[in-house]
């Protein structure tokens, strides 16, 4: 039972859920494996759109009037009931299969399967994966493979030889589909599927413990799969001494460049002029006086690059402890004119021959790469030092140091 009057109680929108729009001022919020939705009013919006990230009841009622805490907690209490609203990651998608996979399409399982086709068709990355893994297994290697996904990854290494496979996936949907894929293959009998965020898995059930470690969650944000936090704890409570790890280490790089930034901003505003028959030019004034993080690819075309790439941490899996981080970093200009941008991307080292990268110079993956955009072009001589913070907390950012 969870206690919504205690302040510290977590809580967050369960990403499983969707919005319709009716036209009136209420709006459908239902989760994809439930047959009965909440209409709710816009007003209600203001507080759900705080809760898209983890958060606390206390951070969302502080600033309200009591009689409105007490509406808010009978919301919370209501959405969670019909799971919309998540105090834990163990409560998304509790459904279970009760004949396998192909009595549930349509009906409970609700896979985004483009999101792995994507994955499967990224012939760079997967290539990369292969060959570390193949020089990695031996006859002896028990291996954990760190969000499974499709399964892929297990898939290779059973049939390069590993003794044991432990899969793990927190996605039920997704499991069983692995599953039922390895079953297709006949590499079930290797694989041993466990379900459940790893943070949250009692270490006995990795047993014996694994020497190899094998991890692809690494998203366009680099970090935003939170590789570094799952990694550490993996090593700590399911890995035997001196583990092999793929990848064993993780570089991340930042640049500066120009993307005319300027004129792109201007055209908002301007369009913000008459939108709908009102005018909106004061949001598109507040738009342009903040800065925006984003996933984006970087033109090399469109985009002028005013700085060389520099590493600004490096994570060695292997031996890291804190999953927190802020590093100061110095970018040079290349030449006079202005930066707009920085766009950082990582160098996944697989093993000592085997890099991964979704650097904008190398051939194109599936990954796109972190753009932090200043809120106004900032004029540069060649040869001047902008100096940066790289800072992780749960979330990657850099800022300027004034």
């Amino acid at each position: 039972m969870v206690d919504f009057n205690n302040p510290e109680t977590r809580i967050k929108i369960n990403p499983e859920t969707y919005i319709k729009f009716d036209g009136t001022e209420h709006l459908l919020m239902k989760n994809i494996h439930s047959e009965d939705g909440v209409s709710i009013k816009y007003d209600i919006m203001l507080i759900l759109y705080e809760m898209i990230n983890w958060t606390t009841v206390g951070a969302i009622t502080q600033h309200w009037p009591p009689e409105d805490q007490v509406k808010i907690i009978q919301h919370l209490d209501m959405l969670h009931s019909r799971n919309i609203v998540i105090t834990s990651e163990n409560e998304i998608a509790e459904e279970t299969s009760e004949s396998g996979l192909s009595a549930h399409l349509g009906k409970a399982i609700h896979i985004n399967v483009e999101n792995h086709h994507a994955m499967l068709r990224d012939y760079i990355r997967m290539a990369a994966y292969r060959r570390a893994i193949e020089r990695a297994v031996q006859n002896d290697t028990v291996a954990l493979d760190l969000g499974c996904g499709s399964g892929i990854l297990s898939f290779f290494a059973v049939t390069a030889g590993a003794h044991k496979v432990f899969s793990i996936e927190r996605r039920p949907d997704i499991i069983l589909l692995a599953e039922e894929l390895a079953k297709a293959n006949g590499l079930n009998d290797k694989i041993e599927f466990i379900e459940g965020s790893s943070s949250h898995i009692n270490e006995s059930r990795v047993f014996p413990k694994a020497n190899l470690l094998i991890a692809e969650i690494l998203g366009n944000g680099i970090l935003e799969e939170n590789v570094l936090e799952y990694t550490i704890d993996a090593r700590r409570r399911f890995l035997s001494m001196n583990a092999n790890m793929i990848p064993a280490k993780l570089d991340i790089y930042f640049f500066a460049f120009d993307s005319g930034m300027t004129l792109n901003r201007w055209q908002e505003v301007h369009e913000l002029k008459d939108l709908y028959g009102y005018d909106f030019t004061t949001l598109g004034q507040v738009l342009c006086a903040k800065a925006t993080t984003r996933m984006d690819r970087y033109n090399s075309v469109v985009n002028k690059t005013m700085s060389d790439p520099v590493l600004v941490k490096s994570l060695d899996f292997r031996t890291i402890e804190e999953s927190v981080f802020a590093n100061r970093f110095e970018l040079v200009a290349l030449e006079d004119g202005n930066i707009t941008s920085f766009c950082g991307y990582f160098k996944a080292h697989l093993d000592e021959e085997t890099i991964l990268t979704n650097s904008p110079w190398a051939p194109s993956t599936h990954w796109t790469q972190l753009v932090y955009t200043l809120a106004a072009p900032r004029p540069v001589k060649k040869g001047e030092i902008i100096t940066m913070e790289v800072i992780y907390d749960g979330a990657l950012r850099v800022q300027p140091v004034e």
